[in-house]
């Protein structure tokens, strides 16, 4: 068996040579004039949210303990609302309403939760700007909007306009 080494040396020095001179993909960094004529263009998408990620949080609902729980992520939105039952079956139990439904478009938010016990909720509204001087302050921010409360076995549906107040924020 003879090896031909002339020549696969020959053939990998030409490799070589053609791949330094080829127009290959290279890294650059941003800003470097050499890439000019590939900005880099950031648009806003059609109806994305406009409302703060650091909104997210406790938004109270009236009592002690019962509050409506908001996370506003890269775009999402996700939360549930906490407070104690107060039918036959579940009173002063506490109750979690997972956010089943969500939308974000521009300031405006909106979330349906799941059932549970035959009680659901859904919300259309906004977060705006409180009194809070600092995240720290309960009412830094004020979720404000449309409330409302369904509930299948009394066959009813409470329609309330909120004005729901941040919690302290803590860390």
């Amino acid at each position: 068996m003879k090896w031909r080494t002339p020549s696969l040396v020959w053939l990998l020095c030409v490799a070589s040579i053609h791949a330094q001179t080829a127009d290959a993909p290279k890294l650059h960094h941003r800003g470097d004039p050499s890439t000019s004529d590939h900005p880099i263009v950031v648009k806003p998408v059609r109806g994305s949210p406009l409302l703060p990620e650091d909104a997210s949080g406790e938004y109270m609902l009236g009592r002690p303990g019962e509050f409506v729980e908001i996370t506003i992520q890269f775009g999402d939105l996700s939360g549930y609302i906490s407070r104690l039952g107060d039918g036959e079956s579940d009173q002063g139990t506490p109750l979690t309403f997972f956010f089943d439904q969500t939308s974000l478009r521009g300031q405006q938010l909106s979330f349906t939760t799941r059932q549970v016990h035959g009680v659901w909720y859904s919300f259309t509204g906004t977060i705006q700007r409180g009194t809070g001087k600092t995240r720290e302050d309960d009412g830094y921010y004020m979720l404000v909007g449309e409330l409302l409360e369904h509930d299948t076995a009394r066959k009813t549906e409470i329609r309330r306009t909120v004005a729901l107040k941040s919690g302290r924020q803590l860390g």
